[in-house]
């Protein structure tokens, strides 16, 4: 999936693109660029007013300084801030090299700051620019793409802690690649814990589902770590009624509770909110007996049917 397949695919409620469009807004915001007073932030700004979200506005301000850099940055000097951009690209850097090293194929993609894997998963990235951010922290967006199962993208935002930018992204990116990155590229073979298995019936047909989680994420300082398979424990039972027909669905769960007793949450079954899901962590979190300001659990998990379930 290209940058403007992306972009015509977003909700109902959002703006759509065509390719030409696409197109034309690279073109317009470069021209932005090319202006001597502009900056980074004047291009956002601009595509913000042509009606782009905050994830629509990256995407496109990355490939219109891509193609700055490559034609016109010795011509003038180039616009600041580009610092983000700069860390961002050294953080695909490190995620490819990451990734070769664990043996997978991997290339940049040819048209905007993404990598392919497998000639078939696409992970594009974005640090996000947050004023209130703590400076040891980064925040980063990342958007795992399959053209067959999942071509509107998989989002996730996730940080990570250091004193050196090096440190930041070596922190986000195990976050990543433990939470997020193994249940989906896992969910690609049949291999399966047969502990976690469990089957459904869906259209008169008995399909067995193998699932992969991610490592369950914690926020605060638990004193008694909770098993991994908790929150997959709490939803199995009614995750069973989501669960389609395709081969992949996924589940995004995030969930805290603060020292005055208020919780936060988030349930995401296939990019969909799932209300009923999201009452069953919440109650889940108000047994939390932890002594502090704040705590959170955070996991991602995967629905792959099994290969014997095809037919």
């Amino acid at each position: 999936m290209g940058l403007f397949d992306f972009l015509k695919k977003k909700e109902d409620n959002q703006r759509k693109f065509t390719k030409e469009e696409v197109d034309e807004l690279i073109l317009l915001s470069l021209n932005v660029l090319c202006d001597h007073v502009s900056t980074v932030k004047d291009v956002e700004k601009f595509l913000k007013e042509k009606g782009l979200d905050d994830r629509q506005t990256s995407l496109i301000a990355s490939r219109a300084i891509e193609l700055y850099q490559t034609h016109f940055a010795n011509k003038k000097e180039v616009p600041q801030n580009n610092q983000l951009i700069d860390d961002n690209l050294l953080l695909l850097d490190i995620l490819k090299n990451r990734l070769i090293t664990s043996g997978y194929q991997v290339e940049n993609h040819p048209q905007y700051m993404a990598l392919i894997i497998n000639s078939a998963l696409e992970i594009a990235t974005a640090i996000n620019d947050n004023p209130d951010n703590h400076p040891s922290i980064i925040q980063l967006t990342v958007l795992t793409l399959h053209s067959k199962y999942f071509p509107n993208g998989i989002e996730e935002n996730i940080v990570g802690i250091g004193s050196t930018i090096q440190d930041k992204i070596d922190s986000v990116l195990d976050n990543y690649l433990t939470t997020t990155f193994e249940p989906i590229i896992d969910s690609f073979t049949d291999s399966h814990n047969p502990a976690l298995d469990f089957s459904t019936v869906i259209d008169n047909k008995e399909i067995l589902w193998h699932p992969k989680l991610g490592n369950l994420s914690l926020q605060g300082q638990w004193e008694l770590i909770p098993e991994n398979e908790a929150i997959f424990e709490l939803l199995k039972e009614k995750v069973k009624y989501k669960l389609t027909t395709q081969k992949l669905n996924w589940l995004k769960v995030y969930i805290s509770k603060r020292g005055d007793g208020r919780i936060i949450g988030e349930c995401l079954f296939n990019n969909e909110p799932w209300q009923e899901g999201l009452d069953i962590i919440s109650n889940y979190a108000k047994t939390w007996t932890e002594k502090g300001d704040f705590f959170g659990q955070k996991q991602f998990i995967m629905f792959r049917r099994c290969d014997a379930c095809d037919q």
